[in-house]
């Protein structure tokens, strides 16, 4: 059990380290770029330990691993643990960037105070999250997994971590983002990834994937 809680602690961290740089870059399309290869990386190592009978997929994100429980690809009894690893690691990754602060570019100007587009970032990344997980964990192209960054990328910048609730965490430890909009953004990508995961699951049940 603690290989898996280290993995996703790990990948949680390494995300926030790295849309925390990126969102310095100097365009904003190298920032989503920079966000989604490292989405596309991760998912791809984290599902070679996947079988016909579980994923591993839920080593990404906390949305990720609420997807794959709604659809019975991950034990309901590991999802605690798991969103608590990725927490952790996201969070340590954050007052690691926020050391760093001094010695990085700023970050390019945005404006992500909206806690309305809080919620809208974490519903249309849970649902397009929800979609790419299942189809990738379907077999599908992993590309696939960078569909929710590309998608909250093009809301206020600053939301373009919705794509994960441990992510939006680390932000706002690392000073990105302000506490009440991570708290939105997360709150709204988990409970939108369980809807899309059971919306998903009623229009193809598994009998006929």
């Amino acid at each position: 059990m603690m290989r898996p809680l280290f993995a996703s602690a790990l990948t949680s961290a390494t995300l926030t380290l790295v849309t925390a740089v990126a969102l310095r870059a100097a365009e904003p399309a190298l920032t989503i770029a920079a966000i989604a290869a490292a989405v596309v990386l991760l998912s791809w190592y984290a599902q070679l330990g996947s079988d016909d009978d579980q994923s591993s997929l839920d080593a990404t994100s906390p949305a990720v691993a609420t997807t794959l429980a709604v659809v019975g690809r991950r034990p309901w009894g590991t999802i605690l643990p798991c969103w608590t690893a990725h927490v952790v690691g996201a969070v340590a990754a954050g007052f690691a960037a926020l050391a760093l602060d001094s010695h990085l570019p700023a970050p390019l100007a945005y404006d992500a105070d909206s806690l309305v587009a809080a919620a809208v970032a974490g519903v249309l990344a849970g649902l397009i999250g929800a979609w790419a997980t299942l189809a990738v964990d379907g077999g599908g192209p992993i590309a696939l997994t960078a569909a929710p960054v590309t998608l909250a990328g093009i809301l206020p910048l600053g939301l373009v971590g919705a794509f994960s609730p441990a992510v939006v965490a680390g932000l706002a430890t690392a000073e990105l983002l302000p506490w009440d909009v991570a708290g939105v953004a997360a709150a709204a990508g988990l409970a939108s990834a369980a809807v899309g995961a059971w919306l998903a699951s009623v229009i193809v049940p598994a009998n006929q994937e």
